[in-house]
């Protein structure tokens, strides 16, 4: 039988709606600003609920008047309120305002913020609207077009050519692409044509910054650096070195896998960067949002009046449309389940394997199965440096941490398989992956850095091959924070790419395999993926997309419009 739960603090908790966090929060708010309404109780704790499910912000008017249910399980509903009560509840508290002044806010559109997020929201807008319309660079226009003819041809595809011309000639480019379709490529021309100008005009070399979220991310490109590592975080105290009252010295900053990038650390990033520096933001807006709050590549991407600053490269030069990854990338993002199905059930292409899992006991056989191929050669490594170099060649890819098809227990099931293998020839020794989970700055090493522990006799050593190529050890228990990767989520895949992968899906519905985590997924690999799953499961995928509230496309696009307005003005 249906029931119908209040949207009240102290009943939403009782029937773990809430967490404690949240709940707490809410309740310290209350005794600081003798807060009495439930709705606005409710709100707060709400806010903070959506802030751990990666929303910025509560989007009040989509819900209100509706029902959600209080868990997966349960008959239970929660009855929202009505738009009027709400916001007039919203509107009559202390601590809630339309300005950072409060610890909420209410803006116009009825989203209900933390102040933290909201400032940070406008804080990214203006910086972005400031670059776009920043004075006209003076680049030599026949110096440009020079170099670009030397690297493509006039019919180039893609609009890899307006990409490069407007990041020379602009103070804000976005170029949105997936793998092999030439981000790196474009780039290289890029850094070539800033090069090239100040040789032939006798100034001095500009110095480019090449960052990305992550260590692997950053180790594919060129002296590529992670963001925390440039910013130089704050031995005692909270922040960076460099910031909007400290900007770094850079003429030209790459940004790369940006849509990995959450807000905060995006707005630090870009205030950090002069506005005389030159800010190329490259990623895949079809790929998973990052795993902290908000989807801000995409966001920027959707908002009107970005398009003249934003290039979307489609054609992939590496698979020229013949590879099943590629055929299958395309059938997820355009919701092709027919097409999808059809690459998956008939085996069309020898780089897509489809194994349907009908029974719960067949993780254990596929496992078993691909694994002792995959890791052989990691496992049989006679050396630290020959295994490192291994690291890339195979990966299971989950969709989830906990449960049967989840990276804990399929973690746990390839150390026992590969301990139990004779034919490895493992006597005294034994070396698993591991990733690092907590950012170490006095070690370099950064969460998402992969590396390997090895076990002998009663040494347990770790490694890890920095960026020169260079192999860093560490006592295993030195080590801040890491966990055990022969499987790592496709969330913590971004940002890698590995010749065959294992992509393990869960045999039931769940909210997080949505189209851009199959396409994410299946896109980490290079030269062949394994899928294994239950086909209706992964087709049911296709309808579910990750959509995170957030009203930051809504504020570039004001942002935008009035300066243009300020523009014409002045013009007139």
């Amino acid at each position: 039988m249906i029931q119908y739960t209040a949207f009240e603090l102290d009943n939403l908790f009782e029937h773990h709606f809430f967490s404690n966090l949240d709940y707490f929060f809410a309740k310290s708010l209350a005794k600081a600003f003798d807060e009495k309404d439930p709705i606005v109780l409710a709100s707060c704790a709400f806010v903070s609920k959506l802030l751990f499910e990666g929303h910025i912000c509560l989007n009040i008017s989509a819900i209100s008047g509706t029902t959600r249910a209080v868990s997966e399980t349960g008959n239970d509903l929660i009855k929202f309120p009505d738009l009027n009560s709400w916001i007039n509840a919203l509107q009559n508290s202390l601590m809630v305002s339309d300005n950072i002044q409060t610890p909420m806010v209410l803006d116009s559109y009825h989203r209900f913020y933390f102040s933290k997020y909201y400032d940070f929201q406008n804080r990214l807008a203006r910086n972005i609207t400031q670059r776009i319309f920043f004075k006209s660079s003076d680049m030599d226009e026949a110096n440009i077009d020079e170099i670009i003819g030397s690297y493509f041809t006039q019919d180039h595809k893609n609009n890899q050519r307006k990409a490069v011309k407007h990041a020379a000639n602009n103070y804000f480019t976005i170029i949105s692409g997936g793998p092999g379709t030439g981000k790196t490529y474009v780039t290289k021309v890029i850094k070539k044509i800033f090069l090239s100008f100040a040789k032939t005009r006798g100034l001095p070399v500009p110095k480019i910054i090449c960052v990305a979220p992550t260590g692997k991310a950053a180790s594919k490109m060129d002296q590529g650096s992670t963001i925390h590592s440039i910013l130089k975080p704050l031995k005692n105290s909270p922040g960076f070195y460099y910031n909007k009252n400290n900007t770094m010295q850079t003429d030209v900053i790459i940004i790369d896998e940006a849509s990995m990038i959450d807000i905060i650390l995006l707005t630090r990033l870009l205030e950090a960067v002069p506005l005389t520096a030159k800010v190329i933001v490259l990623g895949d807006v079809h790929q998973l949002s990052s795993i902290q709050a908000g989807s801000v590549f995409s966001d920027i991407c959707k908002a009107k009046g970005m398009s003249p600053n934003l290039f979307f490269l489609d054609y992939n030069f590496r698979s020229k449309g013949k590879t099943g990854i590629e055929n299958l990338s395309k059938a997820i993002n355009e919701n092709d389940a027919r097409r999808l199905e059809d690459i998956l059930i008939k085996g069309r292409y020898p780089d897509v394997v489809f194994k349907s899992l009908k029974s719960k006991g067949k993780i254990d056989y596929f496992v078993n199965k691909f694994i002792l191929k995959g890791y052989k050669p990691f496992v049989s490594a006679d050396t630290v440096e020959e295994a490192l170099n291994e690291l890339d060649d195979f990966k299971i890819l989950c969709a989830h941490n906990k449960g049967e098809f989840g990276t804990l227990q399929v973690n746990h099931l390839c150390e026992k398989i590969l301990r139990v293998e004779n034919n490895f020839g493992i006597q005294g020794k034994f070396k698993r992956i591991i990733m690092i989970n907590i950012n170490d700055y006095k070690k370099g090493l950064f969460n998402g850095d992969t590396g390997i522990v090895f076990e002998k006799k009663v040494e347990v050593n770790t490694f890890f091959k920095t960026q020169d190529n260079t192999i860093k050890q560490y006592r295993a228990s030195d080590l801040s924070g890491f966990d055990p990767a022969f499987a790592i989520t496709i969330h913590k895949s971004q940002g890698s790419e590995f010749s065959t992968v294992l992509m393990i899906l869960p045999d039931r519905i769940s909210p997080v395999v949505t189209r851009q985590l199959l396409y994410t997924g299946i896109t980490r690999a290079k030269t062949k993926v394994i899928i294994v799953g239950d086909i209706n499961i992964i087709k049911n995928a296709l309808n579910l997309s990750v959509k995170r509230n957030s009203g930051l496309s809504m504020c570039l696009e004001k942002e935008i419009l009035n300066n243009e307005k300020s523009i014409r003005k002045r013009i007139f």
